[in-house]
């Protein structure tokens, strides 16, 4: 029996096996459940269909697909060529014996032949190249030259700062302000005993400062405007203790209007001063 009658075969038992199946259930859905003889009926040919056709699939199918693989695959006649199949030629001993000889002749060859040296030529001279070369004469480029002259450039500066230096330092040490000396221990400013040659300053044109305040300081020592301008915080204290207005210093503003009048400015006051 072939393969395919084999399937067949099986096919056709699992579908008689689904039928019984159907029919014992369709009496039983009948009999003991107590349904109508058409639905258990159609109940039965359903699941005897569904019944069959899971049966052959799940049994047929494989026995088939086993028997296929375990069967043994002829080869169709006249295709064994192997008798008929030309032997691969030999080469011959001489032949062979040739080929070695020549093989070993070729790098010996390539060896001992040595290659054609390379002659270098001159090239033509060209027009006015003769010229040129007397024109020349012997003159040389010096790498060092041309760097020579930048760094004497270079150094001339060095000595001109160096001599306007020293200018320089003396000029700011006349235009330097000289230190201040310290505060007294007793805070009494610098006076004088006498006004300068140029004579003693005005110094009425402070705000309040009248004829006899002006007359008080001038027996303290303070005949110039400037003189007012440097006091300090303790040095104003000790003037201000032997005038008989305290806090007059401070009130009045003395000290910033005396920096103004010591420069040749003007305040407000001493404008309306001057004019009466």
């Amino acid at each position: 029996m072939t393969h395919n009658g084999d399937r067949e075969a099986c096919t056709r038992q699992c579908w008689f096996m689904a039928a019984g199946i159907g029919f014992v259930l369709a009496l039983l859905l009948w009999l003991a459940v107590g349904w109508t003889f058409w639905q258990s009926l159609f109940t039965g040919i359903v699941i005897g269909v569904i019944a069959g056709a899971l049966m052959a699939y799940i049994f047929c199918a494989k026995t088939g697909a086993a028997q296929d693989a375990q069967a043994p695959r002829s080869k169709p006649a006249g295709t064994d060529n192997s008798a008929n199949a030309p032997e691969p030629s030999r080469p011959s001993a001489a032949a062979a014996s040739g080929d070695v000889t020549a093989s070993a002749a070729a790098p010996a060859a390539a060896v001992s032949t040595p290659s054609p040296a390379i002659e270098v030529q001159p090239s033509k001279k060209l027009a006015g190249q003769d010229d040129l070369a007397s024109r020349k004469g012997d003159w040389k480029y010096d790498g060092d030259a041309p760097n020579a002259a930048p760094a004497a450039k270079k150094a001339a500066p060095k000595k001109t700062a160096a001599k306007k230096a020293p200018a320089e330092s003396a000029k700011k040490a006349k235009t330097a302000k000289p230190k201040r000396a310290a505060v007294a221990p007793d805070g009494k400013p610098e006076m004088l005993s006498t006004a300068r040659a140029g004579g003693a300053d005005n110094l009425k044109l402070i705000s309040g400062v009248g004829p006899k305040l002006e007359g008080t300081l001038n027996e303290l020592g303070v005949w110039h405007f400037d003189q007012v301008a440097s006091w300090r915080k303790k040095e104003i204290e000790w003037v201000d203790e032997r005038l008989k207005f305290r806090g007059r210093i401070e009130r009045d503003g003395w000290i910033a209007q005396a920096k103004i009048l010591a420069k040749g400015g003007e305040t407000e006051f001493s404008k309306r001063k001057k004019k009466t």
